[in-house]
Parts: C-alpha cells; sequence; structure tokens
C-alpha cells in the first residue's frame, strides 16, 4: 500500500507532464521501506520567505480554484518536489509554506534488503548542494516569492509505528531535525542556503562550486556567527546568498 508521502510525490510528478509516469514509477522504489535502520543523512529544510507578511494581504477565497494561498503553494510544492525527484532526495512531510526533504543513502538500496551502517558520500553531497541551489535560485508564486533552504546532516533514525506495518508508511526522527529546524528560525529569511560550518567544510565545501576570475558568480559565500537557541549558543555557520543577475569576479 503506498505510503500517503509517496502518493503526495506522484501527483506533483503527474503535474510536471512530460515523463511524469515514468518519474512517479522511478520515485516508488525510494519510498519503500527497507527495515529500521540508523544510516547517515542530511535534512533539508526548504521554507518560503516573507510568506507570513505575504499570507496578510490575501485571505482565503472559497473558490479553491482562485484562492491566491493555494497557487502560490501549488507552484512551491511543484517546483521543489520536482526538483527533489531530479537529485534523488524524499520528500518527508511539509509544515505550511515549508517543505522537510531527506537525503541519505538508505532510500537508494535494494528494496527490502538488510540494512546495515550506511554512510554519506560525496556524491551524495553533491546532489544536496545542487537541490539546495535549485531551490533558492528561483521565484514561486505570481508575487515571486523566495526560499531560503537550512541543513544538517547526522544520524537518522528510521523504523515503523504499529500503526505503519503492512504500508510503506515509516517514520524518521534524529538530531539532524532538530538542527535544521533551529538553524531555520536561527537565520535571516534571505534566498540563501545555510549550513553549520563544520558539516559544510567536512560533507559539502568539496562538492562546492568555483569560479575563476573573470567568470560569472551567482552564489556569495560567508562564514557568520548567530545565536542557534537549543544548541549551546552562538555557532559559526556557512551563509551560501543567492545573487539573481550574478558579479563578475575580479
Amino acid at each position: 500500500m503506498p505510503s500517503r508521502r509517496q502518493e503526495i510525490v506522484n501527483y506533483y510528478l503527474r503535474q510536471g507532464g512530460q515523463g511524469g509516469l515514468l518519474k512517479e514509477a522511478a520515485a516508488a522504489t525510494r519510498y519503500l521501506f527497507r527495515g529500521p535502520a540508523i544510516p547517515e543523512g542530511v535534512v533539508v529544510r526548504v521554507d518560503l520567505n516573507g510568506y507570513s507578511k505575504w499570507t496578510q494581504g490575501h485571505s482565503i477565497d472559497k473558490r479553491v480554484a482562485l484562492d491566491k494561498r493555494v497557487a502560490l503553494l501549488d507552484d512551491f510544492f511543484n517546483k521543489v518536489l520536482s526538483y527533489l525527484d531530479e537529485y534523488e532526495g524524499i520528500y518527508f512531510r511539509d509544515e505550511g509554506d515549508c517543505i522537510v526533504a531527506i537525503f541519505s543513502p538508505y532510500f537508494k538500496q535494494v528494496p527490502y534488503a538488510p540494512v546495515d551502517a550506511l554512510y554519506l558520500d560525496s556524491a551524495l553531497c553533491q546532489k544536496v548542494n545542487a537541490f539546495c541551489r535549485e531551490v533558492v535560485s528561483k521565484q514561486y508564486g505570481t508575487d515571486g516569492l523566495t526560499a531560503k533552504a537550512s541543513v544538517a546532516a547526522g544520524e537518522i533514525v528510521i523504523y515503523q509505528k504499529w500503526h505503519e506495518r503492512d504500508t510503506d508508511d515509516w517514520s524518521a526522527e534524529g538530531y539532524p531535525f532538530v538542527r535544521a529546524i533551529r538553524l531555520e528560525q536561527a537565520v535571516e529569511s534571505k534566498q540563501a542556503i545555510y549550513y553549520f560550518a563544520d558539516e559544510y567544510d567536512g560533507l559539502f565545501e568539496p562538492s562546492a562550486e568555483y569560479v575563476a576570475v573573470g567568470e560569472i558568480y551567482y552564489w556569495q559565500c560567508a562564514y557568520i556567527y548567530e545565536q542557534v537557541q537549543g544548541l549551546g549558543g552562538v555557532k559559526l555557520l556557512i551563509k551560501k546568498e543567492y545573487i539573481p543577475g550574478g558579479n563578475i569576479l575580479q
């Protein structure tokens, strides 16, 4: 029995038009429960910037097809889940205007094969970077809202609750979920990707894109310090802010 999250992904892949059914079939294998495990993984939270303020001027329209809130979120989900599928990430859940995604080698194993310790590799981290660049560089809805991405890595516990047995539903929890939401809450709502500096330097920096002098760059990278509640105070972070149109590297 397909999981609810798989059905949500299938819906948006069908909306994508050409190749939708083929994409849906390929994605379905990634959403299977492969047995309880504690693999390494990356949690990415993609959150619309300025959404709460935007909604103040847009009340719910009972004619759903004309509702601007529904249209904005439909565009947001359509684009983000399409890119998530392209880079082999997993839609975990949504929280209003925030989509929570997981990247882990767990979801690439042969279905129902025994699962041992699974570790992140450079190819997976490269896909995380590419996914974040895609979703942060885009605009959403007719009013052109942007998004930020908050990234955290570590061990993720994957298991089934009793009511999920005999289905492909599964649950996941772990410290990366906590770190990702604390990071999101601590940083500015900018068109940017945020990482913890120690994780970026060890996992994501090797697959970052570099440009030569005289070429156009679209991402401004900076170390920043922020007070991150619940994680022991001030943390050193990496902020990669998108530059629409780009700048020429001098």
